[in-house]
């Protein structure tokens, strides 16, 4: 994908999953789509994504980082309840979003997602997909 590239992967009645390597990419228009991105899920990611109100999120653990700096995202969109998972770093390439859509591995749910059942070990896809299912 070229750098600002927003690619549609799947689109339903419900929404549309949208691809992106970083969540700076994220606007206005993925209002009700389940996003997937390359960026890590810091706090950051978190709070850039809750304010468009996206059905759910997935994004890189980025090998989780001090602190778990590199997942705290889950649980700013725990808050708003709004699903959202992380992709293992070891599964995906970071700032990758099709990587993340395609190769990812789940590695962190917030409760949300959960209830979903998404789980760690699923493949993004299929997560993506559950995500995209909720009315």
């Amino acid at each position: 994908m070229e750098p600002g590239e927003r690619r549609v992967v799947l689109k339903s009645k419900g929404g549309s999953i949208v691809v992106v390597d970083t969540i700076s990419y994220v606007n206005e228009n993925d209002r009700g789509n389940v996003v997937v991105g390359g960026s890590h899920f810091g706090k950051i990611c978190g709070d850039q994504t809750s304010k468009f109100q996206p059905k759910g999120v997935i994004l890189n653990d980025a090998g989780k980082g001090k602190d778990n700096a590199g997942i705290q995202g889950i649980f700013v969109l725990e808050k708003v309840g709004i699903p959202a998972a992380t992709v293992s770093a070891m599964s995906a390439r970071i700032g990758d979003g099709l990587s993340s859509y395609e190769e990812g591995e789940i590695s962190f749910v917030n409760e949300a997602a959960r209830k979903l059942g998404i789980a760690p070990g699923m493949r993004a896809s299929e997560a993506a997909r559950r995500m995209l299912e909720v009315k």
